[in-house]
């Protein structure tokens, strides 16, 4: 029988080298912090080979034993201790090397996802549980054996410390007043008064954007910020908590958004109330969810649910980032489409809170839930719609664009919408929209959106926050 860890004995193939040793060569790569490249050159071991052994589904499972030994000693190791870190299953997957498994699986979920967006709910579901589970099966990962592990203290203390150090930290001040971007040589830039995360506007479809200082790229460091943001690991602080991110298509930041929607909840006592359990609902990096749990001393259980498993991994670790002296607080992921596959033993939750994508996809314009994982409103309808069964206490965000789809949800739910805390105008930016005038034409004649000529962002519209409650 295999052994979990286990680099055989030589034979005339070579020296069988397990699934297991092999993921921990790419953990223990990715804690130096070395590329491929950078491995390949230390070891004199060629990057093809190199590929090949940290690939899952590399069907050569031989190698040259010199090979092995030869990677050990650049890994700061040996053959020894690299099967019996293989051999130990707390220590099994980094955090790169589940972002790197995470968005490759992501990758092909989302065109399944978005070819069938107007299939039946259970046709979806299905057939997405299924590609999931299919493509973690042939990783070797379960979602339930990672959540256990969290719960281990040094495996917590493995995973944090596997975490690559950020290119750029940036400070938002609790009353949003400020944003700093930081880089490592701690130069920093500071905007004033921001209307967005990252307020800039050079992209936008405006022929007068030359006339308006950009913050950020009009600075002498805006450049090298520019490219540490759009492509290397960020640090997001806000108050005593910190959130890690990386740009891609499966995870946005916590946005200007959320920041207002934190604001408001505050206002409606949410900081305070007696809530035991909160579910943050579409909860990308866990920015609502971890920042409520943390404030509220009497929240002692925090469920945050995504339907990628990269948003998945992000609010994870930004929890066990966030943990400190707030033990007495369980933490877990979930991953399903919708609403479902949340845990129905403990709903309805005390509190449930929801910010999720609200662009409209108006008639003939299908095809932009196609392109982008922010359109859509299908999350924004069901939560309103599954109010009750989800949860005691629910809020949610929306744009005024979508307003139309939330109370056609809010009459078929048989609910009312109360406005909670102040709304807000906020610059609408989304390039995918820029090349598609007839569509930006109807969100200005139909949906609401704001033109301002002369501002530095030419289009706005307005975000409000919402309890969902009883007629």
């Amino acid at each position: 029988m295999e052994g979990k860890g286990k680099i055989r004995k030589p034979n005339a193939r070579g020296v069988y080298v397990s699934l297991r040793t092999r993921q921990t060569i790419q953990s223990l790569r990715h804690s130096a912090q070395l590329s491929i490249q950078e491995l390949a050159s230390k070891s004199l071991v060629s990057e093809k080979t190199l590929k090949k052994i940290e690939n899952p589904n590399e069907r050569q499972d031989h190698f040259d034993e010199e090979i092995i030994v030869r990677i050990s000693r650049a890994l700061g190791t040996n053959v020894g201790e690299l099967e019996e870190s293989a051999t130990d299953s707390h220590f099994d997957h980094s955090f790169e090397v589940l972002v790197e498994y995470f968005r490759e699986i992501d990758h092909k979920i989302l065109p399944l996802i978005r070819d069938h967006r107007h299939a039946p709910r259970e046709i979806i579901t299905e057939e997405y549980q299924c590609l999931l589970q299919e493509h973690l099966r042939s990783r070797g990962i379960s979602l339930s054996d990672l959540d256990q592990r969290y719960l281990i203290d040094a495996y917590r203390k493995f995973f944090l410390q596997s975490l690559p150090t950020p290119c750029l930290t940036v400070e938002i001040s609790e009353d949003l007043d400020k944003i700093s971007f930081i880089l490592p040589s701690k130069r920093r830039l500071s905007i004033k008064s921001p209307t967005l995360l990252w307020d800039c506007h050079c992209d936008t479809p405006s022929s007068r954007v030359k006339e308006f200082q950009c913050p950020i790229h009009d600075n002498k460091i805006g450049k090298e910020i520019h490219a540490n943001f759009t492509s290397g690991y960020v640090l997001i602080k806000y108050r005593d908590l910190q959130f890690y991110w990386r740009r891609g298509q499966e995870l946005w930041p916590p946005s200007i958004d959320s920041f207002y929607m934190l604001q408001n909840l505050k206002k409606d006592g949410v900081f305070h109330d007696r809530y035991h359990s909160v579910l943050d609902v579409g909860s990308g990096t866990g920015f609502l969810g971890i920042a409520i749990a943390a404030i509220n001393p009497y929240i002692a259980k925090l469920v945050l649910s995504d339907w990628l498993l990269t948003p998945y991994l992000y609010g994870m670790t930004n929890w066990l980032l966030n943990r400190k002296t707030r033990t007495h607080i369980s933490c877990k992921g979930n991953v399903g489409l919708f609403t479902t596959a949340l845990d129905s033993q403990v709903k309805p939750y005390d509190l449930v809170i929801c910010n999720p994508p609200y662009l409209p996809l108006l008639k003939g314009f299908d095809e932009l839930g196609l392109e982008s994982t922010v359109a859509g409103t299908e999350l924004l309808t069901d939560i309103i719609e599954k109010n009750s069964s989800l949860g005691k206490k629910l809020y949610i965000q929306f744009s005024d664009l979508a307003k139309p789809e939330a109370q056609d949800a809010q009459r078929r739910a048989g609910v009312k919408l109360r406005p909670v805390g102040d709304k807000n105008l906020v610059p609408f930016r989304l390039k995918i929209l820029w090349e598609r005038k007839d569509y930006l034409k109807l969100l200005l004649s139909k949906r609401g959106l704001i033109e301002k000529k002369n501002a530095r962002h030419p289009y706005w519209h307005t975000i409000q926050t919402y309890a969902i409650e009883p007629q």
